[in-house]
């Protein structure tokens, strides 16, 4: 008879531990958790992939994401799209070194690639609501490049022309990765999802005509022992004007690049 109320007693218990589970995954869900991200397809290495032809956004909708524009887009002074320098970012220092060894403040930077926010109906950027949303692949390639660590992430796509040399789609900010180094993916695929930075929550985006910035600054840059040598570092400078933009180093610019080579119907490949 014990045994019998023991094992009703244990019944009920596990009753009542799997519907306080069942509540705890739906208050979970309620509170914008990240969502459920398509399960990655099969491994298979494509060296050749076919040319990319059409370029989309790698956030979906593209009118639902854009960089921070002072007076536009926000009050603040920062700027992120491609090209900006940011005053307002000061004298911190960072891994750029000047000719005399010094270091380069931010405020002297140039940013290399574009820094996609959510935007409300009105083009206001929306603190923190990118966080956990999709990346996709800008085009059809192969997955050339990844760096995943506790608290960041990177992807680097490669991206065959059918009229000039490739080019390389950089992701930048990203988690949950789902794909790995000589992997082929088709426009739209989900690669990640947006890292979850607070009200920060952004994708650094960059398209360039160059791999792994092993060659992007001559040998007497006074950039080179910094981002020449370092994936997704995000900007460039240089002692030299005439050099300091990131167009003199193969960075392209993201938005511009993908408008010039529309897709027919931007959506995502599940």
């Amino acid at each position: 008879m014990m045994g019998r109320r023991a094992t009703v007693s244990a019944l009920i218990f596990a009753g009542l531990a799997a519907l306080a589970l069942l509540v705890s995954l739906r208050q979970w869900r309620a509170r914008g958790e990240p969502p459920a991200i398509p399960t990655a397809p099969p491994f298979t290495p494509w060296p050749t992939p076919p040319a990319a032809t059409a370029f989309d956004f790698p956030l979906l909708p593209a009118h639902a994401y854009g960089p921070y524009i002072p007076g536009t887009s926000g009050p603040l002074a920062v700027d992120t799209r491609y090209g900006a320098q940011n005053p307002a970012l000061g004298d911190r220092d960072n891994c750029f070194r000047d000719a005399a060894g010094h270091p380069a403040p931010f405020s002297q930077l140039y940013h290399a690639g574009l820094d996609l926010f959510a935007l409300d109906a009105g083009g206001q950027v929306v603190w923190g609501w990118a966080a956990h949303q999709p990346v996709h692949a800008v085009a059809d390639g192969v997955v050339v490049f990844t760096l995943e660590t506790a608290a960041d992430g990177v992807i680097i796509v490669e991206h065959f022309l059918p009229d000039g040399p490739p080019v390389y789609s950089v992701y930048w900010h990203v988690e949950d990765m789902q794909v790995q180094p000589g992997q082929p993916v088709a426009r739209g695929q989900v690669l990640a999802v947006v890292l979850d930075q607070g009200a920060n929550s952004h994708l650094h985006w960059e398209m360039r005509t160059f791999r792994d910035g092993s060659n992007l600054f001559p040998p007497d840059s006074a950039g080179a022992a910094c981002n020449g040598h370092t994936a997704g570092v995000a900007y460039t400078w240089d002692d030299d004007p005439a050099r300091a933009h990131p167009d003199f180093y193969g960075y392209l610019d993201p938005a511009a690049f993908v408008e010039s080579r529309p897709g027919e119907s931007p959506q995502s490949v599940e």
